[in-house]
C-alpha cells in the first residue's frame, strides 16, 4: 500500500495518506488544519541493490545503518577491483597497439579483439585479421537491413 506525504503551504503542516492504488493518489489534498490545499512531496524510497558482487549473493537494503554501509563498502570494493581489471585490459590493449605501431602498422585499440583460452577466459588481444572485419562487417550490414526495413519486405 503507498504512503504519500503532503504538506500545506498555508500552514507548513505534514501529512501522510495511505492509498490503495498509485492511480488513486491524488497531486493535491485539503488541510485539516486550514482547509487550504496541501502538495505531494517527493520523498525517499525504499530500495534495494541490483548489484551483485562478483563471488557472492545480492546484498538486501536492510534499513539498519550499520549493516547497510557494511555492504556499501563491500560494493564499493568490488567496483574498485572492476575498474582496476578494466584498466589492466586498456594497458594490455595499449601495449599491444604500440608494439604493432613499432612494426610499422597503423593500428588502434579498435582494431583489437580478445584472444582465448580453451576455457573462454581471456588472455591477451590480437589485431583483427582482414577476413575477420570483412566478414564483421558484412554481419553489421545484414543486421542493419534486417532492422531497418519493414515486416514482409
Amino acid at each position: 500500500m503507498p504512503i504519500y506525504e503532503f504538506q500545506c503551504d498555508a500552514c507548513g503542516i505534514q501529512d501522510e495518506k495511505f492509498y490503495q492504488r498509485i492511480s488513486a493518489a491524488p497531486d493535491e489534498v485539503p488541510c485539516e488544519e486550514c482547509g487550504s490545499p496541501m502538495r505531494k512531496l517527493f520523498s525517499e524510497t525504499n530500495h534495494s541493490f541490483a548489484h551483485t558482487v562478483e563471488g557472492g549473493p545480492r546484498p538486501q537494503n536492510t534499513g539498519v545503518h550499520g549493516i547497510d554501509y557494511n555492504v556499501d563498502q563491500v560494493i564499493g570494493r568490488d567496483a574498485a577491483e572492476r575498474w582496476k581489471g578494466i584498466g589492466v585490459r586498456n594497458d594490455e590493449k595499449d601495449r599491444v597497439v604500440m608494439d604493432e605501431r613499432k612494426a610499422g602498422k597503423a593500428v588502434t585499440r579498435e582494431h583489437l579483439v580478445p584472444v582465448g583460452d580453451s576455457k573462454g577466459h581471456e588472455t591477451g588481444f590480437r589485431v583483427i585479421q582482414e577476413a575477420e572485419r570483412k566478414a564483421a562487417n558484412k554481419a553489421r550490414t545484414i543486421a542493419a537491413e534486417a532492422t531497418s526495413s519493414p515486416p514482409g519486405k
